[in-house]
């Protein structure tokens, strides 16, 4: 089971501050598929990113087989 809650990305440099991801919550249930689609620059490879542990977010929760891997 993933479960997200309100996650959010910013990416800063420097001044400049740029969201990736704002507040995005979400459960996928075992057993089910899911596709992430959107346009260019909406943050998929972000969310991605986050839910394969590559990345980390800036706030929010995320829930992995009960377990907080924030």
């Amino acid at each position: 089971m993933i479960k997200l809650e309100n996650v959010v990305k910013v990416y800063a440099t420097g001044e400049i501050s740029l969201t990736a991801l704002k507040g995005i919550s979400m459960d996928i249930k075992p057993g089910e598929f899911v596709s992430i689609m959107g346009p260019s620059g909406c943050g998929k490879s972000t969310l991605m990113n986050i839910l394969g542990c590559l990345d980390r977010m800036t706030s929010g929760k995320y829930i992995l087989n009960g377990r907080d891997i924030s």
